[in-house]
């Protein structure tokens, strides 16, 4: 037993806390998709591997792997390059091995103009786009990981 007695706050996991939801919001412009949405209501159309009971609220949940994203889509009739914003808040710990082919899938969902929102804690190098913006997550809380929302804009639709 703890003797310090720590009173804890808990709350529903796989969500943005308040304060990035309110943040990224206003970026939402456009057709939009949330890779990775958990309990999130942002973008027309959300996808995750598990729903949470919220997601009855909206329209727009498709339960599906981020990692089979375009066998998901377009089984729902959505076309790559279909959509102005992408949000995705990947598992932060998600292997080295596989970051390359989450990230090329979210790209090819983005339209030549549009961008893609990418709440993490590294900033790939993505062809096709450029790193427009970054923003660190500060927190007060000691020796913890911060939000790095990187904000990619596509300047072309295919490698040449």
């Amino acid at each position: 037993m703890n003797p310090k007695k720590a009173h804890l706050k808990y709350k529903k996991i796989w969500q943005f806390p308040e304060a990035t939801h309110d943040f990224i919001q206003p970026m939402i412009k456009g057709r939009s998709l949330h890779v990775c949405c958990g309990n999130s209501l942002l973008c027309d159309i959300r996808v995750d591997i598990e729903k949470q009971e919220i997601q009855d609220s909206k329209d727009g949940f498709i339960l599906g792997d981020m990692f089979d994203l375009v066998n998901v889509l377009e089984k729902e009739g959505i076309k790559k390059y279909s959509f102005d914003v992408v949000l995705c808040d990947p598992v932060w710990n998600l292997g080295y091995h596989v970051r390359h082919k989450l990230i090329y899938n979210l790209r090819d969902f983005v339209k030549p103009g549009g961008i893609l929102i990418f709440n993490c804690l590294w900033f790939p190098k993505i062809k096709t786009m450029k790193l427009e913006d970054m923003w660190v997550g500060l927190n007060d809380m000691a020796w913890r990981n911060v939000s790095l929302i990187g904000i990619y804009k596509k300047y072309q639709s295919h490698l040449e």
